[in-house]
């Protein structure tokens, strides 16, 4: 089983924030009301839950601190390309351990590029934990994997990922994109 961080950078400063990953949380979860949007990393433009609509999506919670985080890019990097052109869109969200909006943004730009990712990284709001403990229950560890299908309805929850559980979130990322998009209506 991979092992996770807390959330909060102490893992990286005494080695006690591991734990065993948990197994994937039972299907339809819940939609985000709100957790909206995230400031893409370089600056140019937010990443919205509306514009990837349509799409089945990856959103891995992460920290470049961490190294279980470190561990699971390559497979997500792999998903990605495997997906991408099949309706699979990922974006990480980074949860770093500074108050410093400017530093977190070169700290994860440094990271994309170093672990050559090419799907969008943002900064993470913190509205999206709120809502995965109000909602799922979740605990606040890193990575923190979730699938969220056409609709935009966070369908499973992988708290730690490694190489045993990518065959299961491949399977998962397909059972998805056969999956029909019926658009949901907008109240705004």
């Amino acid at each position: 089983m991979p092992a996770s961080c807390g959330g909060n950078g102490d893992s990286e400063k005494n080695g006690k924030g591991d734990q065993a990953a948990k197994p994937p949380r039972p299907e339809v979860l819940f939609r985000f009301q709100k957790f909206a949007s995230a400031p893409l990393v370089d600056g140019s433009d937010v990443v919205t839950l509306r514009s990837l609509e349509g799409k089945v999506v990856v959103l891995d919670l992460f920290a470049t601190w961490c190294p279980p985080c470190r561990q699971s890019v390559p497979i997500l990097v792999g998903l990605y390309q495997r997906f991408q052109g099949k309706g699979l869109e990922i974006v990480g969200l980074a949860y770093e351990n500074t108050d410093d909006p400017a530093q977190d943004r070169l700290k994860v730009a440094g990271f994309r590029q170093e672990m050559k990712i090419p799907y969008r990284l943002a900064i993470g709001p913190q509205v999206v934990w709120e809502e995965l403990e109000a909602k799922a229950h979740a605990d606040r560890v890193i990575p923190t994997i979730l699938l969220l299908d056409r609709q935009g309805v966070v369908r499973e929850m992988f708290q730690g990922l490694g190489p045993s559980e990518e065959t299961a979130l491949a399977e998962r990322i397909e059972k998805l994109l056969a999956e029909p998009f019926v658009p949901v209506p907008h109240s705004d």
